[in-house]
């Protein structure tokens, strides 16, 4: 494998742009047909300061009552673990609020606040840019949305200019290709969480570090690139605090590559400016608490996994097998050959016999010159083998094919190696450090914490970058191969893209678990609908009504200061102008609908039926 030609023509930026349009038009596709859910809202209420359910908006939706304790009424030894209280309880009363109310100014505490309670003091730089863009753009699900999209698009021309510059224009061109149809990065830019702008900063931290440690660039520009991965790292961090895992496989590529005693010394200089950020948030800013609700969280999930409990979905112990079957899925999904294919095929029969073809295929292109075979038959034995093995697979025949060839397709990852310069060697193995690391850090983490909750793909989506510019390389090669093993490897990838635009189709259609969360497609945000017929309803006088459903609480993180859950009237609330009189109350005789009681009227007036349309919190 040899360097590609660095230098853009104006060819290869043509392509660049109808890559670039192409991948927004798919990310814009769509995106604002389905309604928020539970991790959007939270994202809506922590940007502008609010926790959901209210904990620092007590005046807005009660009024407080200092009652007597009646310490002296406590038995003199109360039960163990109860403390005896010497002061007055607070007792919160329901009272109307209206929308001016609810915007009430927030202060950094409360910003504080809203992030440790609704999101463990998460991604502060994520909503320190998101909440300007929602003063700008306003909190439509298209303009939330759309933040991300941003970002997405992002990663495509940053992907290019990478494997641009350490791999040639040719890789370029098809990893921002395969980035623009990569089913990941388009669902998670169909939401207004951090994710897409936290793969953009480590991704670009990648980018400025691998030049740092080839330092071929000269003192002025060596001192940018150390200032460009102070602050993508350091901002990384503060947008995930998972972006670790990717600074851990920096730190073991240092450690092989990384030669000079100078180097090192830098190093751990830009490293203590780069984890300076998040060292002061966890110790003094708004994520004091994020270690002790990391700790509730992982406790918590261990409880759940040990005895089934279901709050959360089934959530398996970390025994071998569960963290093998929870993590197969994650690596194979980073690979938009294999993509899919754990989750569409079953039965160990058909697994074994898929294995078994693709073994054979590797053993025949290795040793082919060495078994005495007729003429006839040398060119055609690839396609003869998988039409064979095909009559044996008792489902999906095509998928278990494709299945076949494309682990023989990845068996060619040692012959770039073997076939690299010294130069090109060393950024392969950054390729293989950054596509591992980032899921088995997940996987040491699972066996530490008991439970395989957090083997996700989109914790460990920081690899998909890398893992496309590996895979842009192999396509290359598989040019190189002869005739019968170049042929069939195409076309079973050309097949295996059909079944990527199917997943993608499903994304779309909102029938998607795996991207999207939910087998039965939405309905778009009742809420914006509901806060529209309040608008053109209401007259002074009424009253608009919420319903009042139960909220089971799992941490103090969680708890309410009332007995219910009063997220559909703050959700319903963003959406009104932010002086607006509208007097409201919460209905604690129902937990279904929005309606309005008419001033002279008895008749209730139904604006909305919020069951079943709740999203992540039913």
């Amino acid at each position: 494998m040899s360097l590609n030609q660095t230098k853009e023509t104006l060819r290869s930026r043509l392509i660049l742009s109808l890559i670039l349009l192409a991948g927004l038009a798919l990310r814009l596709y769509h995106l604002d047909r389905y309604s928020i859910f539970f991790d959007e809202v939270s994202t809506l209420l922590v940007s502008q300061g609010i926790v959901l359910e209210g904990a620092n908006q007590k005046e807005a939706f009660a009024t407080r009552e200092l009652v007597d304790s009646r310490f002296w009424t406590t038995p003199e030894t109360p039960p163990k673990g109860v403390l005896r209280s010497f002061t007055a309880n607070e007792v919160f009363h329901p009272k109307t609020f209206t929308p001016a109310e609810f915007w009430a100014p927030k202060s950094i505490p409360d910003y504080y606040e809203a992030m440790t309670r609704s999101d463990i003091g998460n991604s502060p730089f994520y909503y320190s840019l998101l909440h300007p863009w929602i003063d700008i753009f306003g909190f439509s699900d298209f303009s939330i949305r759309f933040f991300s999209v941003i970002f997405s698009v992002l990663i495509i021309a940053l992907t290019y200019a990478f494997a641009r510059r350490f791999f040639g224009i040719n890789t370029a061109l098809i990893a921002a290709g395969i980035t623009a149809i990569e089913p990941f990065f388009i669902a998670y830019s169909h939401q207004a969480r951090n994710y897409s702008l936290t793969f953009f900063l480590t991704l670009a931290a990648t980018y400025f570090f691998l030049q740092i440690i080839e330092n071929k660039a000269s003192k002025r520009n060596t001192l940018w690139l150390y200032i460009g991965y102070v602050c993508s790292a350091g901002l990384g961090l503060l947008s995930h605090f998972l972006v670790i895992s990717v600074l851990l496989a920096h730190a073991v590529y240092a450690l092989f590559f990384l030669r000079t005693f100078k180097g090192w010394v830098r190093m751990a200089i830009a490293a203590v400016f780069t984890l300076s950020g998040v060292t002061w948030w966890l110790m003094f800013g708004g994520g004091v608490y994020t270690l002790s609700s990391l700790q509730h969280q992982a406790d918590l999930y261990r409880r759940m996994a040990e005895t089934g409990e279901q709050t959360f979905g089934n959530i398996p112990p970390a025994t071998p097998i569960n963290v093998f079957n929870k993590s197969l899925p994650v690596f194979t999904d980073l690979v938009i050959f294999t993509n899919g294919l754990t989750d569409a095929l079953g039965g160990k029969k058909n697994v074994a016999i898929a294995l078994v073809a693709a073994l054979i295929l590797i053993c025949w292109y290795r040793f082919k010159d060495k078994i005495n075979t007729p003429a006839w038959l040398t060119p055609r034995f690839p396609y003869l083998l998988i039409i064979l093995v095909s009559f044996f697979f008792t489902n999906h025949k095509l998928q278990f094919s494709i299945l076949s060839v494309s682990l023989f397709a990845l068996s060619f990852i040692p012959d770039l190696y073997k076939n690299a310069s010294r130069e090109q060697r060393s950024r392969l193995w950054l390729l293989y450090m950054m596509a591992l690391v980032p899921t088995l850090f997940l996987i040491l983490m699972s066996f530490k914490n008991g439970h395989t909750y957090g083997i996700t793909q989109r914790y460990s989506g920081f690899s998909f970058p890398y893992v496309i510019i590996l895979l842009s390389l192999l396509l290359q090669f598989y040019t190189t191969l002869q005739a019968e093993f170049r042929v069939l490897i195409f076309v079973f990838l050309a097949a295996q893209l059909y079944f990527v635009g199917l997943r993608l189709k499903e994304f779309y259609e909102d029938r998607s678990p795996k991207y999207g969360y939910f087998a039965v497609p939405r309905v778009p945000n009742p809420y914006i609908e509901a806060a529209k017929k309040i608008e053109a309803t209401y007259q002074p006088g009424d009253t608009v009504y919420y319903p009042s459903p139960r909220y089971e609480i799992t941490s103090e993180m969680d708890r309410t200061f009332l007995p219910y859950s009063i997220h559909d009237a703050q959700i319903t609330n963003l959406y009104f102008p932010k002086d607006a009189q509208y007097v409201q109350a919460m209905d604690t005789t129902q937990n279904e609908r929005i309606w309005i009681r008419k001033k002279g009227r008895t008749e209730p007036v139904e604006i909305m039926k919020l069951t079943g349309k709740r999203y992540g919190f039913e």
